[in-house]
């Protein structure tokens, strides 16, 4: 097993953050998530989130700043033996911005993922997002200059 680094992009356009819409494939529970995903080797943390949304959302992005930092464990026994690599993993959260208005088609969808949509900021409070630590803490990610770090959060 190894920690898998993550890179996700906070994206704010008009009043409203586009995130992943999900399906967790064992239970059936929608969640949503930060567009994003991991790291290929020799692969820059920047040039990782900018690949990974294009992919998944069909937008450009260019990075303003890193603006946190949240590591996240399942202790749920199935992703330890189907999926090792994404039992322990790394997030690196950047804010970004769209460098186009128009998205092309998404490439490369994550497998839980069934859509990218945009929602008004202040829905995000009631969502179950993945990782959970993201939703509580998402205002002191906007409000704060410097990086947040949002600590370890264990999955069931």
């Amino acid at each position: 097993m190894a920690i898998r680094n993550s890179a996700k992009a906070i994206l704010i356009n008009k009043g409203q953050i586009l995130v992943n819409r999900c399906q967790d494939a064992d239970t059936g529970e929608t969640y949503f998530d930060l567009p994003g995903g991991g790291q290929h080797p020799l692969e820059t943390m920047e040039n990782a989130v900018m690949r990974e949304v294009l992919e998944e959302t069909g937008y450009e992005i260019n990075i303003i700043r890193f603006a946190a930092l949240a590591e996240e464990i399942s202790l749920n026994k199935n992703p330890w033996q189907q999926s090792p690599d994404y039992a322990h993993r790394i997030h690196h959260i950047f804010l970004a911005e769209l460098s186009k208005e128009n998205p092309i088609h998404p490439s490369e969808r994550d497998f839980q993922q069934k859509e990218c949509i945009w929602l008004p900021l202040n829905e995000i409070q009631r969502l179950v997002f993945r990782p959970r630590l993201l939703n509580r803490n998402l205002d002191a990610i906007l409000a704060s200059p410097c990086p947040v770090y949002l600590g370890s959060s264990f999955e069931e």
